[in-house]
């Protein structure tokens, strides 16, 4: 859990606020009851702090009961139970897979408005790995070392905010 909150600590955070055109999905597939999905709204979000203690309590609540249905237990915080393709298929259309051997993201052509695709601190599996390429997914890498979830979150908003400077 500590893994997918700094990842959306990342993702979401600038020095004073909140980006506010960014959409989070956190995929569970660990016990007790996998697979759960975690949606976060920046735009419509209210609580959701720097600290990853405050948001773990706004995760286990959208975890809490959740169902086939998306739901949303807090503002801009959204639980269901979907796998791995479904989750791709409520974020997508336009996908950037993020791995080791990827071509460099700072030559890189991306798609507008993609989805960016990573895994925590386990690779993807093989069928994971192919549902994203399927779908027509960029393959980019950060540079030689591989990194942190969230390091690699924020190198790519590094390089987007550099792109749209």
């Amino acid at each position: 859990m500590d893994i997918l909150l700094n990842a959306a600590n990342a993702a979401l955070h600038v020095a004073h606020g909140l980006r506010r055109d960014v959409e989070v999905g956190l995929l569970l597939l660990g016990p007790p009851d996998p697979p759960r999905f975690v949606r976060l709204e920046s735009f419509r979000l209210r609580n959701f702090q720097p600290d990853i203690r405050s948001n773990a309590a706004l995760v286990r609540l959208a975890l809490k009961d959740a169902s086939r249905i998306e739901r949303e237990t807090s503002p801009g915080v959204f639980g269901s139970k979907a796998g791995f393709e479904e989750a791709l298929d409520r974020l997508g259309p336009a996908f950037v897979y993020l791995r080791e051997g990827g071509k460099d993201i700072r030559d890189a052509i991306l798609p507008a408005d993609a989805t960016f695709v990573l895994s925590d601190n386990q690779d993807l599996t093989a069928a994971e790995d192919r549902s994203v390429l399927d779908r027509g997914a960029v393959p980019v890498g950060l540079g030689p070392i591989p990194l942190h979830t969230d390091h690699a979150i924020a190198l790519v908003n590094n390089e987007l905010d550099r792109r749209n400077v």
